[in-house]
């Protein structure tokens, strides 16, 4: 029995109307059982105990089945291309690394979750440093984390020219930055970690002045240009701009919407009006690639930051978009992220006629039409509600976190139905529901 031949119009069922609907059934088929009373005896006759027949327990069955992708492809491939990168620094071939880092930045590689491979490649590359530079960030040690960097930058005294090893080297300090900043805003900072900050920002902005994005015809050093924002002394001013010629220069790395979104917001260097104005703006300059999908890729940008930002949000617009990105990205990587979004990240207790339940509404359609397969890795690593820090998690957590927080997103929202006496069955033909045996 499939979806279609439970529910015609799923989209727009009523939960209290299905859990009246499966719960009278029920009650009428299966009365509940009554106790059965209690022998008397005397008080002076000793108990004695009764033997019990063995009774065999079925096993449990699933209430909600569906296949685990452990590690999805995205997944696999993305660190692959990390591995990648950190085995060429730590056998020092850093040649070869910035040609491969410029060749893929060049041709605007992306994974097939939509990764930038360049970036990926440089990301694996400085690992090692920034993981030891972030254990002297945690202990306070401003002079250790700067030698670690300058040891990295030593790499670049035969290669001086190479935009990819120097972007290596600008992330490499954007990272102990943001490190040293944590989950607070540079503002807020102590004067000693402030300090910290703005010297690692500042080194990476020198090496964003040497490499002209345009010039070098390279996403990656406008990417720079926007990380360092933090340091411009009117950022409100560049931020649009900045983000209009990296969105231009690899329109198909949703990353980079992402990041739009949230740095406009308030506490960044937009408003809600410059938000909803540039998402816009960004739907329409990515028309080609993502229809109205850059709207909506904005705006969860945001919205995983800050779920204020859905106050401003056009629901009609928003899920549109979601449509568009999915008819263009069709695979389970894709829906996973949306699913992830919509079901857990943007998720709360709404009233209908709430933006809120609009988007459950968009979590219902992704989960009956497109949602197949669970990759754990990307519920795991998705942004909760209302927590801005990125939470570390080890990898052999990432499967168990991430099917959890997928298997209580979808219990909560088709509760009426799993309560009504039905499974919940993902197939590549779509979401099935029989009866429980």
């Amino acid at each position: 029995m499939t979806i279609t031949d439970v529910l015609p119009a799923m989209r727009s069922f009523s939960p209290s109307a299905f859990a009246a609907r499966f719960s009278a059934r029920r009650s009428e088929s299966a009365p509940a059982p009554t106790a059965a009373p209690a022998a008397v005896r005397p008080e002076s006759e000793p108990r004695k105990a009764e033997p019990r027949a063995p009774r065999k327990v079925e096993p449990l069955r699933p209430r909600i089945e569906i296949p685990v992708r452990d590690p999805s492809p995205a997944h696999k491939i993305a660190e692959g291309y990390r591995d990648r990168g950190r085995f060429l620094a730590r056998q020092e071939e850093w040649e070869t690394l910035g040609r491969e880092i410029c060749a893929a930045d060049r041709d605007r590689l992306l994974t097939k979750g939509l990764r930038s491979v360049a970036a990926l490649l440089a990301e694996g590359a400085r690992s090692d440093a920034v993981e030891a530079g972030r254990a002297a960030v945690q202990k306070g040690e401003a002079n250790a984390a700067r030698a670690i960097l300058t040891a990295l930058e030593l790499n670049m005294e035969e290669i001086p020219d190479c935009p990819a090893t120097a972007y290596v080297v600008a992330m490499a300090h954007i990272d102990l930055a943001r490190a040293w900043a944590g989950a607070s805003r540079a503002a807020d900072l102590s004067p000693p970690r402030f300090m910290s900050f703005k010297e690692h920002m500042g080194l990476a902005a020198e090496l964003a002045d040497r490499f002209d994005p345009f010039e070098t015809q390279s996403p990656l050093w406008a990417e720079v240009r926007c990380r360092v924002l933090d340091i411009d002394p009117r950022p409100s001013q560049r931020v649009c701009d900045d983000y209009e010629d990296l969105i231009d220069l690899e329109p198909g790395n949703p990353d980079h919407l992402r990041a739009l979104g949230r740095d406009l917001l308030p506490r960044r260097f937009g408003n809600r009006e410059t938000l909803e104005r540039e998402a816009r703006r960004a739907a329409m300059r990515t028309e080609d690639v993502w229809g109205v999908g850059g709207y909506s890729w904005v705006y969860m940008g945001a919205i995983e930051k800050d779920p204020d930002a859905l106050r401003g949000l056009d629901a009609d617009l928003f899920a549109e978009g979601l449509h568009d990105i999915l008819s263009r990205h069709p695979g389970q990587d894709m829906a996973n992220r949306l699913a992830a979004f919509t079901g857990m990240t943007a998720s709360s207790v709404s009233a209908p006629g709430t933006i809120q339940a609009r988007i459950s509404d968009c979590f219902n359609w992704i989960a009956q039409d497109h949602l197949h397969e669970l990759h754990p890795a990307v519920w795991a690593l998705a942004p909760a509600p209302s927590r801005e820090e990125r939470v570390e998690i080890e990898t052999c957590d990432l499967v168990k976190r991430g099917r959890t927080r997928a298997i209580s997103a979808l219990a909560e929202h088709f509760a009426p139905l799993l309560d009504g006496g039905r499974r919940l069955v993902f197939t590549p033909q779509g979401l099935q529901m029989p009866r429980l045996d």
